[in-house]
């Protein structure tokens, strides 16, 4: 070492180190926990009329291979040798959760599209991922079918209840495809900094060795609430990683959640979520206004003095805040603080 130069010590330092890998699934669907375990359910779901619903792990699974099924016999355009794109038109409820679990099983990458994304933005995508075959909920057909493309929409009915798919006709298993882990399993649309809709793929590699090293990080929680729109990144770490730890996915209303944070975690006995700051310290505002919550983890902005006042740690009271920070390109989170005081 001591002949090495300062040209030679410059070119080291930026170097990154070999990542270390993550024992583990090396596809994302194969995360999701599978268990005959009624007891605690994959989804607790709260809706714009206040109708709970609750569904198992079983029913996660049948339900997901009735819809794979579905999307790979779409009209027999679609190989499982080769890679595809399926946008997504779902609102947050249940069947936003199985549509991405079946678009990953048909050996398909999801793209949610946002509920109020104009109808430009919306034919956009579909075209620039080359969409053969669209999910979408009854509700919102209009806004996919008046793009005119030529493409296989399926409906999903948000409203379906569990009970609908545990019958025994529809519980045949689906083969596993043939993709690899350097397949993409999802692709996520930025503004761009141009003002042009972004398109990042993360592959099925990326995305679980990202939650399988949370694992070794985030504290251990039961019921953990979906909170950010699917269209943003870090949903998919609020999704996938409750069902890779075999805990209870909370969805609610967005609405619903906009109107009355803390009421909606009281009534769902949420004890973990993320949000960005401000809507921690606008619409959550106090430990006392959801004294069930055990973590808050925070994205997408600089921490706030009031926030880590509130939330973090002093001699008094444990800290159940952890910041976090990571671009879409870089699979959700790559820095993670914990137990701010």
């Amino acid at each position: 070492m001591d002949d090495i130069g300062p040209g030679h010590e410059l070119k080291l330092s930026i170097l990154n180190p070999r990542p270390l890998r993550v024992p583990g699934p090396r596809l994302l669907h194969q995360l999701v926990h599978v268990t005959s375990d009624e007891a605690i359910p994959a989804i607790h779901s709260l809706d714009g009329q206040g109708k709970e619903s609750t569904w198992s792990y079983s029913q996660l699974h049948l339900a997901a291979d009735v819809l794979a099924k579905r999307i790979t016999a779409a009209a027999g355009i679609l190989s499982r040798s080769t890679e595809f794109v399926v946008p997504l038109l779902v609102p947050q409820c249940p069947q936003l959760y199985i549509s991405m679990l079946a678009i990953l099983k048909a050996g398909g990458a999801f793209c949610p599209l946002h509920i109020d994304a104009p109808p430009e933005r919306v034919s956009f995508i579909l075209q620039d991922v080359a969409a053969k075959v669209v999910v979408v909920s009854r509700g919102l057909v209009s806004k996919v079918s008046k793009d005119g493309g030529d493409r296989v929409i399926l409906v999903v009915d948000e409203d379906a209840a569990p009970e609908a798919v545990s019958q025994p006709y529809v519980a045949e298993r689906i083969s596993e495809s043939d993709v690899t882990s350097q397949r993409l399993a999802y692709v996520m649309y930025t503004s761009g900094s141009t003002g042009t809709p972004k398109g990042v793929g993360v592959s099925h590699d990326a995305a679980t060795q990202s939650l399988l090293a949370h694992n070794r990080h985030v504290p251990a929680f039961n019921r953990f609430l979906q909170f950010a729109s699917p269209t943003f990144d870090v949903s998919v770490f609020e999704i996938f990683f409750p069902f890779f730890r075999g805990c209870t996915l909370v969805t609610c209303d967005r609405g619903r959640m906009l109107d009355d944070l803390p009421t909606i975690i009281q009534r769902l006995q949420v004890d973990a979520c993320e949000l960005t700051p401000t809507v921690a310290g606008s619409l959550l505002r106090s430990r006392q206004n959801a004294p069930c919550l055990r973590l808050l983890l925070t994205i997408g902005e600089m921490l706030t003095e009031s926030v880590v006042k509130e939330f973090g740690g002093d001699q008094e009271v444990e800290s159940m805040l952890w910041g976090m920070y990571g671009p879409t390109e870089a699979a959700i989170h790559w820095q993670v603080s914990a137990s701010y005081a």
